[in-house]
């Protein structure tokens, strides 16, 4: 699939976040409301948004806070990761972090595939979350008892000498 990734702004994240996810997202650490991230979105040749990564920085970490390929299978998450890395890399980010919840094995996959690793694990933390967001169901994908979060991490390398991302997956400068 051709396409590109660029910088989305904060009522693009609103509109996504609300009608997928709910408002506030929760983390482990904190909850985020758009105005507190940024992030891509990846654009098919035709324009059309394909998916969207946010994350939250903060010294020389990073929490990538939300990574939604609109359509499985296509390598959009893939495309939208390593774009946010790149351009966490450039601004200093030297450590990352993912959280997921139990039930999402899909995610759980993706993360470890892309060099991320369990760190931690928040015991019974999707109590805190229905806390907040009381629609969160007791059952999760394929009928997983959603019950804890897993915190994922990974270390940021600079790239080696000679190799850069492919241009289709550079985000636009954000300055």
């Amino acid at each position: 699939m051709e396409g590109r990734t660029e910088p989305v702004d904060q009522e693009y994240i609103r509109s996504y976040w609300q009608a997928n996810w709910g408002l506030p997202v929760v983390s482990t650490r904190r909850s985020y409301l758009p105005e507190d991230v940024q992030g891509l979105v990846y654009r098919d040749e035709w324009g059309e948004p394909q998916g969207l990564v946010t994350w939250h920085i903060d010294g020389d970490h990073a929490e990538i806070v939300s990574v939604d390929a609109y359509q499985q299978g296509r390598h959009i998450g893939g495309r939208l990761l390593h774009a946010a890395e790149a351009e966490l890399h450039k601004r200093g980010v030297r450590q990352l972090m993912i959280v997921t919840t139990n039930d999402n094995l899909r995610a759980l996959g993706f993360s470890v595939r892309h060099g991320y690793r369990l760190t931690r694990i928040d015991a019974d933390g999707m109590e805190r979350v229905r806390k907040l967001k009381t629609d969160v169901p007791l059952l999760g994908h394929e009928g997983i008892p959603l019950r804890d979060m897993l915190e994922l991490e990974k270390e940021l390398e600079p790239a080696p000498a000679g190799r850069s991302m492919p241009r289709e997956l550079r985000p636009e400068s954000f300055s």
